[in-house]
């Protein structure tokens, strides 16, 4: 119900279905039992006047609205059209290590076995074939160097 009414004043179908759905709210909440419900709502189709309606919920706790999250209360509204927002970048350059991503542990673990291999063979290197991992890896680190996010 409009919050500056007056009793003699008629009400709208709208205000009419909006009294209807909170009797039914108070039905499903258990406030009102069967016979109470129907007969309110009985009477709801019978009165005509905001003075008529209010009895009929006086005694009903008031109607909860939605209410807006904290986190978007707190956000600044959307630009106007044509207008862009300025793009915060805190974001650092990346590291070797973050550049080169998992594939680093690979190389790594390449030359490890090289190495192991040598020291093995009691101090006879064998070709160093992890170089053919190294040329991807040195190339992907270049390509990411200089790349924003």
């Amino acid at each position: 119900m409009p919050s500056q009414y007056q009793p003699h004043q008629r009400f709208t179908e709208a205000d009419r279905d909006k009294i209807a759905s909170r009797l039914r709210d108070a039905f499903a909440d258990g406030r009102l039992d069967q016979p109470e419900f129907t007969s309110r709502l009985d009477q709801l189709y019978a009165v005509q006047t905001y003075g008529e309606l209010e009895p009929l919920v006086r005694d009903l706790p008031p109607v909860r609205t939605y209410q807006t999250p904290a986190m978007v209360q707190d956000s600044k509204p959307a630009p106007a059209p044509g207008e862009f927002p300025e793009r915060k970048n805190n974001q650092q350059q990346p590291s070797l290590r973050q550049a080169a991503g998992g594939f680093t542990g690979i190389v790594m673990i390449n030359v490890v076995i090289w190495f192991v291999i040598g020291v093995a063979n009691g101090g006879n290197w064998p070709h160093f074939w992890p170089v053919w991992l190294l040329i991807p890896w040195t190339l992907i680190v270049l390509g990411n160097l200089g790349k924003r996010r």
